[in-house]
């Protein structure tokens, strides 16, 4: 079974279109590559440039197995107009989520830990009761 057909009957199987199945490829890679590199980066912002990598290395993949026949047969400068086009939004779509993420843990405190929360009814002496 060749890669076109694998991915044609994925969007068959869920009946989502093909830019959603994009979407969430791309998610899903940045999220499981987040959790099986743990044990390996500790630091979350190396982590999480790791993953970004990853999911953009798998993009790149997909697309040149989706376009693999024509760069093997006539060759990379004879891709078609369309054809580059459709590639740049597959990529867009693939790994623009997993950057906001990354930008969004890198350069934002929405992902950061907050304060423990502190008691209302406070101690300040042992003896106090």
């Amino acid at each position: 079974m060749d890669f076109t057909a694998f991915k044609m009957s994925i969007i068959e199987a869920t009946g989502l279109a093909k830019d959603a199945l994009h979407i969430y490829v791309g998610i899903g890679v940045y999220l499981l590559c987040l959790m099986l590199l743990r044990p390996i980066f500790r630091k979350q912002g190396i982590r999480s440039f790791v993953a970004l990598v990853i999911v953009t290395c798998i993009a790149l993949l997909g697309e040149y197995l989706d376009n693999r026949e024509t760069i093997e047969s006539l060759g990379l400068m004879d891709l078609s107009r369309d054809q580059i086009t459709a590639s740049i939004r597959d990529l867009i779509n693939t790994c623009m989520l997993s950057y906001v993420l990354y930008a969004l843990n890198k350069w934002t405190t929405i992902f950061r830990p907050t304060n423990k929360p502190t008691s209302l009814t406070k101690r300040y002496k042992k003896m106090d009761y």
